[in-house]
């Protein structure tokens, strides 16, 4: 299933999940099925058994292997369900003890596969234990032990019997309960039978068969042949359905009769010894009532006992290195012989006579003399120890050693070939890598002999567990090849069909094949990020203490180099939801980009200097328009619109027009998206918008660093990120309403970085990617989308500049330069915020803003800066003092689940000043977004502070006081001393602190 996607599978494969599939039972019911052509899918814990069956089981068709912690996630993605084979009764029975945990797991288990089963009509069966159920019956018919304990696997297994039951009743699922015999046969190493276990070893290892008690316990087996075949066919049949049957021989067997059957097989015991019964309980008489056998479902026995038996009997002999043929008579001895000593009499015997009549004259006395059979024997045991020494030792070791250094070097190159969407170079890499793989995993093979002399078992397992993640990671490789394959070719070909120098379009060639297969390999993408994730679980959870020193550096940097493999592919998932969508698959999109200069700093970033519109259709560019604000408003003037301005925004701005340019008084980009979509209809641009993205000039700059400039028509020199500024500063001087010159330098140099950004290389693109992140965390660059799937994403990574309520737990500041200079160039701003946690329920907060003005002269671009600012506290916040506001004037409202303390905060020319406000916050009504959580044992805090948008890297100094009763157990980096945690660092992006105390 590496390759394959269930969705896609034809009518006539099947799909067979098999759960507690990891035995030998499972692996012949996979092999059989894999034969007839279906497709399976193994469910069980990953140990070293369940390894070495799916292993073998690899090469024979589609098979794929999920331990139980992917359970719940891979039903979900799985598309169809034939088949459901679920083998409780053989987990159980070699389960020596089942706690509260694995009887809760196991009805987990149970319930979400027959639910997912159903889903699909599949037909299901329930193998259960025959065993079990008869020691359980018997149990229950006696008096004095007619209780079982709570938790054993007599009562897991009649709860999964009764649950399935229930589970026919309500829903008439296609479902059978099969009670399996014990199974025999020569791949059969140890019976789960106890009693029939001690009597082969007896009869194979000892003089005599010890049996305890009179010998008349009941048995009920079953060749393994037989098993698999009626497993399968009374699952296929209909006329099961519902039923519960005794998959067995026909016959019950005795322990005596079979000690007898075993003794007239020339083993190694010759007679019986019965002895007491350690419990003292005797079977008198079996009373329990086995369910019907499957003989009446059309089921036929093929494997007669005798031979179940002799298989039986050679598998427990070959567990033990001993060889052992049944018995032959002396006429067949002698018949034997007789064949071989009538071979001179032959045509060929008399030639081979001739050939050898030359040498019979001689002594051979004194030939044999001439021959040392020591020197012999020594060169003979020499080459075998050698031989041994270099397949056993030598040659696994060196395999191992360049095997896995291929691996992790290969695995640097998958790495880098995923950045740069090279999937030809994956498939490759892919491939060597599992050559490779497979290299070391026969070496290893080869050296458990070592580890199981050396008791160094804990390194084989570790090694086992690195081997298989390193498996479901390449076949994450090989699903994300195919899934993502639409969207490399797509990066790759993508030429824009329209520039800002032109309107019309230069090429009509469209994309949307390319994101029409993007959607259709969304189940190879889920697929290969499930099993990336289960590779790095994996990995992840090996003890590299258990590795030899020399190597625990090797591992814990593979360690590292799969977190990062798995970190670059996980989002891909969800990114490749909504983005066909983003680009247009199905009907046109449209975008606005606010271009905001952040040293005039507005409620999301900057003041709107230029704003665009993209509209993008089959994954196409086919409008675009940049326009200067000021054009903008002066259209909007001329056609005669007017806005109604926030009720916030009338407090601070008293009657200000309300114009695009004042679009983002809302730091909430969502509000500005809503706002800014009747600016663009009444411009006759669009008429609704499906996303906003706003950029700052920090963005721009960190373009052309990395670029090292970029020449824009019309201008005489190249753009730089030393010289953008003064560009943007001359255009403002020099620019007079109704003029062009600003607005096309601005388009011009957006023209020439998109440009840019789709004619780099892979090795750029890498590079520009980690700006896009970077200017992303720092919300330098923002963006939010009609699209759910693609808002929830921005806001889940903070990208989307939203003030969520998890940043009740402190205060934000928000600022409004209203100077019409660029101020926020010459500042220096340093936020202190202290919290003093009184007990769980109470908690005061002082948060002091200091802003030191570094600007000379009252011209533009410096000057006084004139800030309008504005904190958002809890609703249930009790103010206690503000200082530092303007004439200590300020408005104190709700708005948009915060209280808003908003006033003048101005700082003139060469001077510092000082905000102060301190609140409570009580959590008398247990009110949920109290930031203090409680349980029975611990306190946590969660201290999420908002960077605003466009804003420079401010200090923040964060103080907290707790209680002396509370024992710190988690600081999360913050410095402790005595019942105080601080810390110190720059504001370059939003922080969030998690704090634990023991009660």
């Amino acid at each position: 299933m590496s390759n394959t996607d269930l969705t896609k599978i034809k009518g006539q494969v099947p799909v067979s999940i098999i759960v507690h599939g990891g035995n030998y039972l499972g692996y012949l019911l996979s092999k059989t099925l894999l034969e007839q052509g279906s497709q399976v899918v193994i469910i069980d814990k990953y140990t070293a058994q369940s390894k070495l069956y799916f292993s073998e089981l690899r090469n024979t068709g589609k098979v794929s292997f999920i331990d139980f912690k992917g359970l719940k996630n891979f039903y979900e993605k799985i598309a169809r369900i034939d088949y459901l084979f679920y083998l409780l009764g053989e987990s159980l029975e070699k389960a020596k003890n089942v706690d509260s945990k694995d009887f809760l797991a196991e009805s987990d288990y149970l319930s979400t596969s027959l639910t997912a089963s159903q889903k699909y009509k599949a037909k299901i069966s329930l193998v259960t234990s025959l065993r079990l159920n008869r020691e359980l019956s018997n149990r229950l018919n006696d008096e004095k032990s007619g209780k079982t304990t709570p938790y054993s696997p007599l009562e897991l297994q009649r709860y999964g019997e009764n649950f399935v039951a229930e589970f026919v009743d309500k829903t008439k699922a296609n479902v059978r309960i099969l009670r399996l015999g014990t199974l025999v046969g020569k791949g059969i190493s140890q019976l789960t039978d106890n009693t029939l276990d001690h009597l082969f070893v007896d009869a194979t290892q000892k003089p005599q068969i010890e049996i305890s008690g009179e010998g008349l316990e009941l048995h009920n087996i079953i060749h393994e042949s037989d098993a698999v075949y009626g497993i399968l066919k009374l699952t296929f049949e209909d006329n099961t359905k519902g039923e519960v049957i005794s998959l067995c021989n026909k016959n019950d067997y005795t322990t005596l009769s079979l000690s007898y059957k075993l003794l007239e097989l020339d083993v190694e015991a010759k007679a019986i010894k019965f002895v007491e019964r350690e419990d003292n309980k005797y079977v008198l008489q079996d009373l329990y009532i086995p369910a019907p056998n499957a003989t009446q479902f059309s089921w036929k026995q093929q494997v007669p006992l005798e031979e179940s038996v002799v298989e039986q009997v050679k598998a427990y002999y070959d567990k033990s290195d001993k060889k052992w043929e049944i018995g032959k008579t002396e006429d067949v001895k002698k018949r034997k012989t007789e064949e071989v000593s009538n071979v001179s009499n032959t045509k060929l015997g008399l030639f081979v006579q001739k050939l050898l009549k030359p040498f019979r004259g001689s002594e051979s006395e004194g030939l044999f003399k001439e021959i040392s059979y020591t020197k012999i024997f020594k060169l003979l045991s020499v080459l075998a120890v050698s031989f041994i020494a270099i397949y056993y030792l030598i040659s696994p070791v060196l395999g191992i050693s360049l095997g896995s250094y291929l691996i992790y070097s290969q695995t640097n190159n998958l790495q880098k070939s995923f950045a740069e969407l090279d999937f030809d170079s994956i498939q490759q890499d892919t491939v060597q890598i599992s050559k490779n793989l497979t290299r070391v995993e026969n070496n290893l093979s080869r050296l458990f002999w070592l580890f199981s002399f050396t008791n160094n078992r804990e390194f084989y397992n570790n090694t086992s567990q690195v081997i298989q993640g390193t498996r479901y990671a390449l076949d994450s490789a090989q699903d994300l090849v195919i899934g993502l394959r639409p969207l490399g070719e797509y990066v790759k070909d993508f030429e824009p069909a329209v520039t800002f120098d032109s309107s019309q379009p230069s090429t009509t060639r469209e994309y949307r094949e390319y994101l029409l297969a993007i959607d259709d390999n969304q189940y190879n993408i889920k697929e290969g990020i499930y099993k990336m994730t289960l590779a790095k679980s994996l990995i992840e959870s090996v003890n590299t203490r258990d590795f030899p020193k020399f190597l625990q550096d090797s591992v814990l940097r593979y360690k590292e180099l799969i977190t990062q493999v798995n970190d670059m592919v996980v989002p891909l998932e969800k990114v490749s939801q909504f983005l066909p969508d983003l680009l247009g698959v199905d009907e046109r999109k449209r975008y606005v980009i606010l271009l905001q200069n952040d040293g005039e700093i507005r409620g999301t970033g900057g003041w709107i200097s230029s704003y665009g519109v993209v509209a993008i259709e089959g994954g196409q560019i086919r409008e675009l328009f940049v326009d200067d604000i000021y054009n903008a408003e002066g259209t909007l003037r001329v056609k005669g619109y007017t806005y109604r301005a926030p009720v916030s925004m009338i407090r601070a701005l008293g009657e200000t027009p309300y114009t695009f340019s004042l679009v983002n008084w809302d730091p909430n980009l969502d509000s500005v998206m809503t706002s800014t979509e009747q600016f663009v209809y009444d411009l006759g641009k669009g008429n609704d918008i499906d996303g906003i993205i706003t950029i700052d000039t920090v963005f721009l700059q960190k373009l052309l660093d990395k670029w090292g400039g970029i020449e824009v028509p019309g201008e005489s020199e190249i753009i730089t990120s030393s010289n953008l500024y003064s560009k943007i500063f001359e255009m403002h001087t020099e620019f007079t309403p109704g003029s062009t010159r600003k607005a096309t330098f601005l388009a011009n140099l957006a023209n020439e970085s998109v440009t840019k950004l789709l004619s780099s290389n892979f090795a750029q693109y890498k590079d520009i990617s980690d700006v896009i992140t970077e200017s992303l965390t720092e919300k330098h660059l923002q963006a939010t989308f009609k699209n759910t799937l693609a808002k929830s994403y921005f806001d889940e990574n903070n990208w989307d500049g939203n003030m969520d309520s998890k940043y009740l737990s402190a205060p934000i500041n928000i600022d409004w330069n209203w100077g019409g200079n660029k101020a926020n160039l010459y500042i220096k701003k340093n936020h202190t915020l202290d919290i003093n946690i009184k007990d769980e329920k109470t908690i005061d907060y002082k948060y002091q803003i200091a802003i030191q003005n570094d600007s000379s002269i009252n011209t533009y671009p410096q000057g006084e800066y004139i800030n309008y600012v504005r904190i958002f506290l809890p609703v249930n916040a009790t103010l206690m003092g503000i200082t530092g506001i303007k004439d200590n004037r300020y408005d104190i409202y709700n708005e948009g689940g915060y209280k808003v303390v908003g006033g003048w905060f101005n700082v003139p020319i060469k001077e510092n000043k000082t905000l102060e406000i301190t609140y409570r916050i009580s959590n008398e009504n247990n009110d949920s977004s109290f930031p203090i959580l409680r349980n029975d044992t611990h306190y946590s805090m969660d201290v999420n502070i908002y960077k605003q948008p466009g804003s420079r890297k401010d200090a923040y100094n964060l103080n907290i006081i707790y209680p002396s009763s509370w024992e710190l157990e988690k600081g999360d980096n913050l410095s402790s001393i005595g019942y105080q945690l601080s810390r110190r660092f720059e504001l370059a992006s939003d922080e969030s602190f998690n704090i634990l105390w023991q009660r």
